[in-house]
Order: C-alpha cells, then structure tokens, then sequence
C-alpha cells in the first residue's frame, strides 16, 4: 500500500479543515438570520446538514481535520455576532460528537452514487441522523443555554431546536451528498432541463405569494398559505432527476420560512413558534414522503431501463437466431439444388437411356420407376424453394410472392388470389425486410392450406411512399387468438419475431368461423 505524499496528505487536511470552516462560518450565519424571535432559535440549522453530508461522503481519516474546521467556523460566527467564545465552543463540540456518531451509522459504501438507493437506506437515515441525532443535537443545546439563560421554557426550546437539526439533516443533507457524489452532464444535455425547472419553480413561488395575500391577515395562516401549491412542485420535481426532490423541497421550504420568520412580530412568541413548528413538521414529513416515492419512481424506472435492454438483447438475438436459420436454409437449398437434385436428374435421364435398350416387357416398370423420380426432382425443388425463395434475389417480393401462389394454387383445391399495388415512387424493401414480408406470407398460407379448412384465400401486397402493407386473408375456420397455446402457435410466435425483429407491426385478426387475416406493415 503506498502511502500519499507529504504535501498530498497536508494539502487534503488543509482542504477538509477550510471545507468545514466555511460550513461551520456562513452556515451559522445564515442561521442566524433566520431566527425566531423571541425565542432566539433558528428553524434550521444550516451548518449541520452541510457537513453531515461531508462526513458521509468523505474517509474518516479526514473527519477530525473537517469538524476542527467545522467548529471553529461555528465559533467565530458566534464571536462575531454575540462575543460569546466559551459557550459555542462547548456547543459545537458536543454536535461535532454527535454527528460524527450518526454519520457512521450511514457512511456510504463503496460504489453508492445516489444518498437514498433503497427504502432501507432512507429509514436507516431518518432513525439514526433526523431523529438520534437532532435529539442529542438538542440536548446537549439545552445543556448549554441552560448555562447561560433561565427565562426560557425549556421543553419547549427542545422541542424546537430539535427539529431544526432534524429539517437541516432532511433537507440539506441528501442534496449536499447527491452534490459531492455526482458528475453532471454538459450543460447542453441538462440546459433545457434546468431552465424548464427553475421557470417552473418561480412561477409556483408566485403562485404561493399570491395565495398568501388572499388569505386573511393571520400569522398563523402564512406557512399554510404558502405551502398550498407546494404538492404541484413535489410532482414537477420527479422529473428532474435524483436532485429533483431535494431542490424541489428547498425551494418550497426557503422562501416559506423567510418569509413567516420575518413577519413575525416581537411580541407574538407563541404565534411564531406555531408558524416554524407547522413548517418544520411539513418539511419533515414531506421530506420523508417525496425521497420514498422518488426511490420507487427510481426504482421503478431502473426495471423498465433493464427491461428495455433485455428486450433489445433479446431482439438482437432474435435476429441472429433467424439469420443463422436462414443462412442455414441457403445451404440446404443449394445442396438440395446442386447436389440432390442434379444427382436425381442424372438417374431420371440414365433410367430413360436404359430403358431404350431393356426389352419392351420391361419398359412398363422402368417408366414407373421414371415418372417416381421425376416427381421427387419435382418435391425436392419445391422444398429447395421454400428454404430459400431466390426469386427475391431476381424477381423482388411481387415476382416470388407470385411463384409462391402459382406453387400453392397447383396443389390446392381452393381459390387463391394476389393482388400487387406497388407506386413506382415506393422506396425499395431492403433484403432483410423483403424476406420477412414472403416468410410471412409463406406461414400464413401453410396454416390456412393445412388447419383453417379455408376454400378461398386473398393475398394484397400494397406500397405506398415509405410504408409497405401485406395482407394474407382467408374464409377458414379460424380461432380465437388469446387462445393458442405455445405448441400450436409456434408459427404465429415465428411471425411475431420475424416482424418485430425488423421494427415493423403485425396485426392478426381472427373469431372462430369468420376466418382470418394477418396484416403485416413496415417502412422501407
């Protein structure tokens, strides 16, 4: 294990120290501002859940250089607001110990990107940080202004203090973490988003002034009055990402606290209690509700991403399993061609010489014998053509749909009819595309000629501009689609694959008695 340099290590301790300085410093002060008064307690102590989120996120070794930072800034806020210097000191050291506590209950592991992967992990976070905690954060609060202050109720400041640390660990914590842990895209991939989402909010940030100055002039009415839209800004922050509902509850938590703290009066001590208490709970319990259901929706999106590249890799192999076949297909028809065949023909024409030099007693046999191998040349070259139709190749889809009636309608007994409207503008079918249009048809026609009992069947082969629409139509029996099985419906299930693999759509439309039709429609 190699160890890091010297100017390395001094230059990480030195950086984890000024990080928790300016955590500590301009946290504080801006908790400062955002008293209540006159119970001189802050709704949300902003410093704590930033560097919360620095322990998680960084390696304990750094954690003793970050909260001697982190302590020191919170003190020179005070020094310079009240001259206090003792009181914070014994302050901040108790909530450096408590945090460093609870943050080692949730340290991220190795490889987590995001702070809440899992419901477990956010109840884990929320027993041990918002609640453990905000509770011996409190606590020892009370310790120390009991040191310095007896006109104020206790139980009361408790309950307050408490969950100010608990809002600053909900809501400030998980964004700081998703902050420190994530690479964002360029700005021309994001730039649209960010900007629909920022128009978004302060038009709800309007929206919620506007409901504020419609409702009576009742002070506790405010956060109530401004949280009213806030819901619509929930929703709207799912769409934004994994930050989307940590921004979405700063921007609805901020502005409403700045606001009712500042129009708090000196001499309405309870009023502004109950407007930071109804805040802070809100906070609390919304913050919990939207981090769980934007862990679902993440959740819930990561199956359909994984569903959609199993479906790509499933149709990928899908087409290489039927490009095999056909290749395969190719070879047996040209060995069925060149190599069968050719052989067969050889014997038909050796059984003709011989037969002219056997005695006129034996020319009966030999042409018997003649006329079976002639029909075999006959049977092996329609089986060498449905392997592989290499009219495509000459005669394009019209011409070897066209040999593939005139091969069916010599051995059928029914009627069968093909009818081609090709525009001349129509861009051309590709090979591929081509192929699944006659295997289609080919499949189609074999089940209407050997299950349906059809006594007519209608082919239409249409294209228009880039679309092109084949339908195979028969009078058969029919069948319920939703009701073939597997074993039986591996042809149609061959037919599925094909077009789908070829990005087009297949229609198949079928009752019992009232025949059926398959459409086929693809773009060129």
């Amino acid at each position: 294990m190699a160890w890091p340099r010297t100017p390395d290590l001094m230059r990480s301790r030195l950086g984890a120290t000024g990080v928790g300085y300016a955590c500590g410093l301009l946290g504080q002060v801006a908790s400062h501002a955002l008293f209540v008064r006159p119970a001189e307690i802050t709704s949300i102590w902003l410093p704590g859940g930033l560097v919360m989120a620095f322990l998680i996120c960084r390696p304990p070794g750094r954690w003793p250089y970050l909260l001697a930072g982190f302590v020191l800034g919170g003190v020179c806020a005070f020094a310079l607001r009240s001259g206090m210097v003792v009181i914070p000191l014994l302050g901040y050291l108790w909530l450096s110990a408590c945090m460093a506590a609870g943050a080692a209950t949730v340290k991220l592991v190795p490889g987590q990107v995001t702070m809440f992967p899992t419901i477990s992990h956010l109840v884990r976070f929320f027993l041990y940080v918002v609640v453990g905690v905000s509770c011996a954060c409190a606590s020892g609060f009370i310790g120390v202004v009991s040191l310095i202050r007896d006109d104020v109720a206790m139980p009361r400041l408790w309950v307050l203090s408490t969950t100010a640390y608990a809002v600053a660990f909900m809501l400030i914590t998980p964004l700081a973490v998703d902050l420190i842990r994530s690479r964002f895209p360029p700005w021309r991939d994001i730039g649209r988003q960010v900007i629909g989402f920022a128009l978004f909010s302060i038009g709800l940030w309007i929206l919620s002034i506007l409901a504020w100055h419609a409702v009576p002039s009742n002070l506790s009415s405010v956060p109530l009055a401004l949280f009213a839209p806030i819901p619509l800004l929930m929703l709207a922050a799912f769409q934004f990402g994994r930050f989307g509902p940590s921004v979405g509850l700063i921007i609805a938590f901020l502005p409403a606290i700045v606001i009712a703290t500042r129009l708090d009066k000196a001499d309405t001590f309870e009023v502004g209690l109950v407007n930071s208490y109804i805040m802070q709970l809100w906070t609390l319990a919304c913050g919990v509700l939207v981090h769980a259901l934007a862990i679902q929706a993440r959740q819930r999106n990561d199956i359909l991403q994984r569903l959609s590249v199993t479906s790509e890799e499933n149709k990928s192999l899908a087409a290489r399993l039927m490009l095999s076949q056909e290749e395969q297909s190719i070879r047996l028809s040209r060995e069925l061609h060149d190599g069968v065949n050719q052989k067969l023909t050889f014997f038909s024409i050796a059984l003709s010489a011989l037969k002219l030099r056997s005695p006129v007693e034996l020319h009966p046999p030999i042409e018997e014998l003649t006329t079976g191998v002639r029909g075999l040349i006959d049977e092996v070259r329609e089986i060498s053509h449905s392997l592989h139709p290499a009219a495509l190749e000459h005669a394009g889809l019209a011409g070897a749909l066209d040999d593939l009636v005139r091969m069916i309608d010599g051995k059928w007994e029914g009627e069968i009819a093909l009818m081609v409207e090709i525009d001349p503008d129509a861009n051309p079918l590709t090979g591929e595309n081509a192929l699944c249009f006659y295997r289609v048809a080919q499949e189609a026609i074999r089940n209407a000629v050997q299950h349906s009992g059809a006594r007519g069947m209608k082919i239409m082969l249409v294209a228009r501009s880039n679309r092109w629409r084949l339908r195979v139509s028969d009078n058969g029996r029919g069948f319920a689609p939703d009701g073939v099985n597997v074993r039986s419906g591996l042809g149609l299930l061959s037919m599925r694959e094909r077009v789908k693999s070829a990005d087009g759509r297949l229609y198949i439309r079928s009752r019992p008695e009232f025949g059926t039709s398959i459409t086929v429609e693809m773009r060129a």
